[in-house]
């Protein structure tokens, strides 16, 4: 049974597997996973840095400034205090008179982080411990391995002043990023049969001038199968396979290309690329990790505009400013537009954070990052406190990029305790305008019912304080006998003349967990807990007695109010954290002396029939309830802020005016002089988004093409595709690069075009076989000189289980995340709903930042919390075990054992292995394979009975065909 082995792209069909011995060879058919293959790209590439750019970005981003802040007016080359510099990498790896600052061996015992964590005598820096976001970065850093990015040579930009007068050096200009768009002509080559198209005679001429061949043009099962996953990200079918085998005209394959073009799953497929670089997700993340309600409709704007081949130029155009753009349609609302900015609203945010102004400029910041990476390949952001190390970008350029944000509402209220996130309405005003009526009247009809029946609880909660308020010390100790002495309730409630069933509330309250409680440590710490408890009684008193007068007062107003037909007033609260023991206890609704509306023996026969009557009317009006129009997780124009450059990105040190702009290096590329004078009065989103897509902008077309050919070809022109500055690869074709972007806008922008384009060129089409003389001209493929092999996605491979075993469920778009805010934090409704508990496909999975699948992080799906243009790709043991046993591959074989042994066409043993192959692996098996599989079946140890023996033989054989490495990658 050959199937298809060995490690990487130089795999083949050479060689022959026995079945005798089925797990030896599961665990070969994974063995690329664990060992590497060449396809992965292992080892530096050419030009890389010591230290990645994700290490660069996040140091420059969140602990330089902290160095430099707190740490270097003291710890410098000049001072050295404790003969210590922290203003240079040599600095660092030296520490000081005291030893070394960081421990190699154990990160968190390191002394930097000790001695700022106020963990040792000496703590630092002296005018007060840092904030807990700086200790984290500060932390997170060491955890990486105290990265430090060297300058590489270049003069460090950050020497250059943030003053308006600031100019840049010819040789920033003369940077090949921001060079215009070249109009290459197609290059003369010698092979000339070769050339499909012009991105046949660029690489060509490059494999020529290096005396290196092109790989042999691949068969046509493995050409339809690379094309179908690259599409569709889905397996072809046996008819599919059969028809194209069929079809010898010379345009046949292009019929394929149209035909999966046209396919509703294509959007599926490559509108999950972008939302990779969208950093797509359906919570906040961070602090609480609150739910996007209304995620999805960014998610399934993104399908459909790939589905509809959006032009790239208007695509780029509504996720930053479709809010601001009219509809095409000439409705009064632009419903796309709106929900297409979802791409600047979901990005990761601390609602929770205390500090507003802190939690805003971060949520600028993420927004700069992810503007300035997914359309120009710029990291904008690493120039927030200082300008950038090693690329033309200027700090009073980010500002300016922040001013755009900082003009633009991202939030319902920002300064509430829990920032709600916006969410606009996709209805005409008038009609959102009666909704919000009809939301009010709702809202002060529950309001009164509400009231009415906790006025009514209010008087039994009363009696129960003015009963218990003086024995509250009595029932401390006593719920102490109980949760430490082991004592029933019921019985030191009898023996204590206390009610039995505010004792169990007060143990319940009172029991120490895995979450301290600052307001009851004096207690749990207590050395006299008879004191301490007496001490707790005297507060609750006190604060009960200011608590009486101002609810009279309120009940005097209410009663007003309900009388002469206006609206009611809301019930007072105590807001402040002192009060957190007294509200908890007395104003919670599960507190200690509180009341339930269910106690029925509290109440008076009127009484419960009131509280009956109103619990009723409350059940009845929640039935009334005006249904939500359509809304998005969006962003609108705010009020326009004259924004400043903060020094050293702190929000609490303003520098100069830095006026709303596009960055200086490019500004006199493609921006009208007149460009700030535009944008005085409107947030300048629409004007970025305009100068982004004009034609001859030398960047937007640029990536994008360069990640259509990274998608397609494994690898891009410029292979990192999100940073084209210095820290980046230079492209290893740039003419083509340029040809393939001008090939885009002179198509209209349209990505079909260029997938068909890049499809049905030769290089598309060769094998992904390697010959000695390729490996030793072209060791990395940065030639093109061959197609490189890669690994399926976690998408690819979940989807194309359900599709083998005809579970799948084909329902496009809609949400399957129910509900708004957070849960509590270990709340099983936190967690992200179980991908192999679920049959839609994998892009309709709903995405909770804080806790994403396992089955997701196992095959380096990403974070979601930051954007990416090309997943990092591991190859680790749990990847193998996963097939070996994971319970949903184990039901999808035995789906698909059933159908194999039921389906009445598959007449015998041979025929079911002939139609295993072509549903796994998209072929027929040889004749020797097809021998090994029975004699494997065959041999299968008996199972419980004749059926379930053949079912699981099946199951097995299923197994091993799945796990196998033709299977797990694609040529």
């Amino acid at each position: 049974m050959r199937v298809r082995q060995g490690n990487g792209a130089r795999a083949g069909r050479s060689g022959s597997v026995k079945l005798g011995l089925a797990l030896l060879f599961l665990l070969g058919g994974v063995g690329a996973l664990w060992r590497g293959s060449s396809a992965t790209g292992q080892g530096q590439a050419q030009g890389e840095a010591a230290v990645s750019a994700e290490d660069a970005a996040f140091f420059e981003k969140r602990v330089r400034p902290v160095l430099m802040t707190h740490c270097a007016k003291c710890h410098n080359p000049t001072a050295q205090v404790a003969a210590l510099d922290l203003t240079t990498a040599e600095g660092v790896a030296q520490g000081g008179e005291s030893g070394p600052l960081i421990d190699r061996e154990r990160p968190e015992q390191s002394r930097l982080l000790r001695v700022v964590g106020y963990q040792e005598s000496l703590k630092m820096p002296p005018s007060g411990k840092l904030p807990p976001e700086d200790l984290e970065a500060l932390a997170e850093w060491v955890r990486r391995g105290a990265p430090w990015p060297a300058t590489g040579g270049q003069r460090p930009v950050a020497a250059r002043s943030t003053r308006p007068g600031s100019v840049l050096t010819e040789k920033d200009h003369q940077y090949w990023a921001f060079q215009p768009m070249a109009d290459p002509k197609v290059p003369l080559v010698k092979r000339r049969d070769w050339v499909r198209n012009p991105i046949d005679a660029f690489l060509l001429a490059e494999l020529e001038a290096k005396g290196v061949e092109p790989a042999r043009p691949a068969d046509k099962l493995t050409l339809l199968r690379r094309a179908t996953f690259d599409l569709t990200g889905l397996p072809p079918t046996e008819a599919e396979s059969r028809a194209f085998l069929a079809d010898t005209s010379p345009d046949a394959f292009a019929r394929v290309v149209d035909r999966l073009l046209a396919s509703p799953r294509y959007g599926e497929k490559w509108g999950r690329h972008w939302l990779d670089v969208a950093r797509y997700a359906d919570s906040t993340g961070n602090d609480e990790d609150h739910r996007y309600p209304h995620a999805w409709r960014y998610r399934d704007y993104v399908i459909e505009a790939f589905n509809r081949d959006l032009p790239y130029d208007q695509f780029v155009r509504e996720q930053l400013a479709g809010d601001l753009l009219p509809a095409p349609d000439g409705a009064e609302v632009n419903r796309r537009g709106r929900v297409a900015t979802g791409f600047l609203a979901l990005g990761p945010k601390a609602l929770a954070q205390q500090d507003k102004k802190r939690m805003l400029y971060d949520v600028y910041d993420e927004q700069v990052e992810v503007t300035s990476k997914a359309f120009l390949g710029l990291t904008l952001a690493c120039a927030r406190c200082h300008n950038h190390k090693f690329d033309p970008l200027l700090t009073r350029d980010y500002y300016a990029m922040v001013g755009m944000f900082a003009s633009t509402r991202s939030f319902e209220d920002p300064n509430a305790f829990v920032s709600p996130p916006l969410t606009t309405p996709l209805v005409p005003r008038d009609a959102f305008a009666r909704y919000q009526t009809a939301l009010a009247t709702y809202k002060e009809g529950e309001k009164r019912l509400k009231l009415a029946l906790e006025l009514i609880v209010d008087g039994q909660k009363e009696a129960r304080i003015e009963r218990l308020q003086h024995r509250l010390a009595d029932y401390f100790l006593a719920a102490r006998q109980v949760y430490h002495g082991g004592a029933a309730v019921d019985r030191v409630a009898r023996e204590q003349g206390l009610e039995e069933k505010v004792l169990a509330k007060w143990v319940s309250y009172l029991k120490p967990g895995d979450d301290p409680r600052q307001h009851l440590l004096a207690w749990h710490q207590a050395e006299d807990p008879a004191a301490e408890a007496a001490a707790y009684q005297r507060a609750f008193q006190v604060r009960l007695a200011q608590w009486r007068p101002r609810l009279a007062a309120w009940q005097s107003q209410y009663q007003a109010a309900l009388a002469a037909g206006k609206p009611l007033p809301d019930r007072p609260a105590f807001v402040s954290g002192e009060d957190r023991f007294f509200a908890e206890v007395y104003l919670g609704k599960k507190g200690a002396f509180s009341v339930d509306d269910a106690e029925e023996s509290l109440f008076t026969p009127a009484e419960w029939g009131e509280v009956t009557r109103l619990k009723a009317a409350l059940e009845a009006h929640r039935q009334t309830l005006p249904a939500e129009p359509e809304m998005a997780c969006a962003v609108a124009e705010g009020e326009r802020v004259t924004q400043r450059v903060l020094i050293r990105g702190d929000i609490h040190n303003e520098g100069e005016v830095a006026p709303r702009a596009v960055p200086t290096v490019l500004a006199d590329k493609t921006a009208s002089a007149a460009f700030e004078a535009r944008i005085a009065s409107v947030s300048g989103r629409l004007e970025l988004a305009n100068w982004m897509t004009h034609p001859e902008h030398p960047l937007t077309a640029r990536v994008m093409a360069n990640r259509l050919w990274l998608w397609h070809f494994g690898e891009g022109i410029v292979r990192t595709p999100d940073n084209f500055g210095r820290m980046g690869e230079p492209p290893t074709h740039p003419a083509l690069l340029d040809w393939l972007a001008r090939a885009m806008v002179r198509s209209g922008w349209s990505i079909k075009s260029m997938h068909r384009l890049l499809m049905l060129s030769s290089a598309y089409q060769m094998s992904s076989e390697v010959t000695p003389a390729q490996l030793e001209a072209d060791p990395e493929n940065r030639l093109f000189s061959r197609f490189s092999r890669r690994r399926l996605t976690i998408e690819e491979m979940r989807d194309s289980l359900l599709v083998i075993d005809r579970t799948i469920d084909w329902t496009m778009g809609g949400t399957l995340q129910s509900g708004t805010g957070t849960d509590s934090e270990n709340d099983s409704k936190r967690l992200s709903l179980n991908p192999e508990a679920i049959l839609r496909r994998s892009v309709y999975l709903p995405l909770r930042r804080a806790n994403l699948p396992t089955l997701l992080n196992l095959f380096d799906f990403g974070d979601a919390t930051a954007m990416s243009g090309k997943r990092q790709l591991t190859n680790i043991a749990t990847q193998a075990l996963f097939w070996m046993n994971s319970g949903f591959v184990t039901e999808r074989t035995a789906n698909l054992g059933r159908l194999l042994l039921e389906s009445p066409t598959l007449p015998d043993d041979e025929a079911r292995v002939r139609a295993a192959y072509w549903q796994i692996l998209n072929r027929p098996p040889s004749s020797e394979e097809a021998s090994q599989a029975l004699d494997y079946l065959r041999r299968f140890p008996a199972g419980q009975g004749m059926a379930a023996g053949r079912l699981a033989s099946w199951q097995s054989l299923c197994r091993i065909l799945l796990a196998s490495n033709e299977f797990l990658y694609l040529d």
